[in-house]
């Protein structure tokens, strides 16, 4: 918690680790599926994470940041994004589509230990409090989706 109040900025850094590897997961998703409804919803699934990561940067600039955002900082990889890898080989939409809700999941998690951590800011809460309810509405498609189509 410390390196937190020293550089409040930090925990936004890994959040936009997360939706810079997010965005790279949906749109390499998007190009791999066969499925063209499912082709399209993760087109723009990708495009929403690129806009909250830009989002955030700007954040992050806003509340002073000294220093850009590090290699070291992106490259930490929301893990789940690389089990897309393997179902891209075959096709596997079933996989590609567990891997999402999984990953969806997972950033869930991290923006609620993250809301934790960061100091009271308004205009930081907002806006991840904005993206919070964007990638709840993205897991609720993908798991609509898959109901509609297992159908």
């Amino acid at each position: 918690m410390k390196n937190e109040r020293e550089n409040p900025t930090q925990p936004l850094y890994h959040l936009i680790a997360i939706l810079e590897d997010a965005k790279k997961g949906y749109l390499s998703a998007a190009d791999k599926v066969k499925d063209e409804v499912l082709a399209l919803l993760f087109e723009r699934f990708g495009y929403q994470r690129g806009r909250y990561s830009n989002e955030l940067k700007q954040l992050v600039n806003r509340l002073g940041a000294t220093s850009s955002i590090d290699q070291f900082t992106l490259s930490l990889l929301h893990r789940t994004w690389l089990d897309l890898k393997s179902a891209f080989r075959f096709g596997q939409k079933e996989t590609m589509i567990k891997a999402c809700i999984k990953g969806e999941e997972l950033a869930l998690v991290n923006y609620s230990k993250i809301l934790e951590q960061i100091p009271e800011n308004d205009e930081a809460k907002i806006i991840l409090q904005q993206q919070v309810n964007g990638i709840k509405t993205v897991l609720n498609t993908i798991k609509e989706y898959t109901s509609v189509s297992a159908n």
